[in-house]
């Protein structure tokens, strides 16, 4: 396989993601939706906005990211064409500055965990246990998502390290 499949594959798992992120985005208005519609109780109106904000972000969210990288995708393809070896050059060491990302999601996404829990144990307002419980979904989302996405991105810097340069073109 030469370098730019490397790169088109790992590229196709980041848009499978982006997707992945709008649909949970659609599902989340539809819970909102419904919730607004035929919810009755406290609880139930008080957790349209927080979902209504969480699908924003995450259809919003996931619907850039799936463009920028649709975008990317042309631009690795001009890159590589002009010079294999500095696109190579260039891969490792991006995949490299993102890899260091992957600690620092885990350290956020638990942090918010740990509020939200706290809050929605220790509030009785409906609408910050809602609240609480958005958080807890934006914070799942973020470490299932770099739970692939790490994944994907060790196959690729792996891959990577194994392209020769005499190689690459």
């Amino acid at each position: 396989m030469e370098l730019i499949d490397y790169t088109n594959k790992w590229l196709t798992g980041e848009i499978q993601e982006d997707l992945a992120m709008v649909a949970g985005g659609v599902v989340c208005l539809l819970l909102a939706l419904v919730a607004w519609r035929w919810g009755s109780s406290e609880s139930a109106r008080a957790i349209i906005l927080p979902l209504t904000v969480v699908a924003v972000i995450f259809i919003g969210g996931g619907a850039a990211l799936a463009y920028n990288n649709h975008q990317r995708s042309k631009q690795f393809v001009e890159q590589y064409q002009e010079s294999p070896e500095k696109f190579l050059e260039s891969e490792k060491a991006r995949v490299a500055a993102f890899m260091k990302i992957y600690p620092q999601t885990i350290i956020v996404s638990a942090v918010m965990m740990v509020i939200a829990v706290c809050v929605f144990t220790f509030c009785d307002k409906p609408w910050l246990r809602a609240s609480a419980l958005a958080l807890i979904l934006v914070a799942l989302t973020a470490l299932t998502i770099d739970f692939f996405s790490k994944e994907r991105g060790v196959i690729y810097q792996q891959e990577l390290d194994t392209v020769k340069i005499e190689n690459v073109g």
